[in-house]
């Protein structure tokens, strides 16, 4: 979809100091091999700030940044990965009444790590479609990987896990950066990688019980290749999938990959030997945000949000550059969203 007239207001994080992954290997915690293989330096670590107030804070930087009027904003939509404090209640809404209003509709989306590029996607038909009045929309996400259920350093084979809140705002009345495209590709058959070969429940049992996804896609593995699939053509229908969201996303900003200046990418770990994520996507590891994200650790669907601004306030894109921000999330979605910098904002 090739977007007109929708601009990146501003952005906004409130993330966390990070905890050294050797610390958590000297600790017990964390394999050693797992931690040279992964290739992550840290993580970022909050204890005692909840999911949903760091989106507050996030999004009240991104809010005074922006200069945009709590008025103007018609719509918020807040994504996570995981609990966000209490169960049954709408993270969305505590949200928005602390920073955009009271009486500007917010919910909750989802869709694993994809939810803050999809969110964006969302939020640029909203506006483009008039459906309230109102020139900009808020995307919000938070998370904080908290034992006992989850343990951050070995939740999932490809990733660690760091907290953190962001914020983003979308604006038809102008921005730091336009929204050239954006497209969302999927395979909805993959999400048995996340839900391997346990039963549905009645309740969630991870109070007590901790969270195992490297157990689960291991037995989903296990059940493909039993059915007869070969492991590898699973590996290369996500590949496909990565590929047609950004090939797609360039064709309708009419540009091609040697035109992008900077690639936000997902803070996942580095694959085992030579191919990774950068070689998926045909570009130089250094155009990417690897070097951010390989610190905080992946930050749920916040990684895009904090890699822009990470790009923008060290001085690493300037005006005229196209930059793509590129992610995935299990089930399997991938989005791509093309941006033009118009101007480098002194945050």
């Amino acid at each position: 979809m090739r977007w007109d007239g929708i601009h990146i207001a501003a952005v906004g994080s409130w993330l966390p100091e990070p905890v050294p992954a050797e610390r958590a290997v000297r600790e017990g915690g964390y394999d050693a091999e797992r931690c040279a293989t992964l290739g992550y330096v840290s993580a970022l670590v909050a204890d005692d700030v909840a999911p949903p107030d760091m989106a507050v804070r996030a999004a009240r930087s991104a809010l005074e940044r922006s200069g945009v009027a709590p008025a103007e904003f018609s719509l918020l939509l807040h994504g996570s990965l995981w609990f966000q404090g209490l169960d049954i209640w709408p993270t969305a809404s505590y949200v928005a009444a602390r920073t955009v209003g009271r009486t500007v509709p917010a919910m909750d989306v989802q869709q694993r790590c994809n939810v803050g590029l999809g969110a964006i996607e969302m939020a640029a038909a909203h506006l483009t479609a008039g459906v309230r009045p109102g020139t900009a929309a808020m995307v919000t996400t938070a998370d904080r990987w908290a034992g006992p259920a989850v343990d951050r350093w070995n939740l999932h084979d490809s990733n660690v896990y760091g907290d953190g809140g962001t914020a983003l705002v979308l604006s038809r009345a102008g921005g730091f950066a336009r929204l050239l495209s954006t497209v969302t590709a999927a395979d909805n058959s993959l999400e048995g990688a996340t839900r391997g070969d346990e039963p549905f429940r009645t309740a969630s049992p991870a109070a007590t019980e901790p969270i195992d996804l490297i157990g689960r896609a291991r037995a989903h593995r296990a059940e493909q290749s039993a059915a007869g699939a070969d492991p590898t053509a699973l590996v290369f229908r996500f590949a496909r999938t990565m590929i047609a969201a950004k090939t797609a996303a360039l064709a309708d900003a009419g540009l091609s990959t040697g035109d992008l200046a900077r690639v936000v990418v997902p803070a996942t770990g580095r694959n085992p030997g030579d191919h990774q994520l950068h070689d998926v996507l045909d570009v130089p590891e250094q155009l990417t945000t690897w070097d951010f994200g390989r610190r905080t650790g992946h930050v749920g669907g916040g990684d895009w949000a904090a890699g822009l601004e990470h790009l923008v306030t060290t001085g690493a894109v300037a005006a005229g550059d196209r930059v793509l921000l590129f992610g995935g999330g299990a089930g399997y979605t991938c989005t791509a969203a093309v941006l033009e910098i118009t101007d480098v904002p002194s945050w």
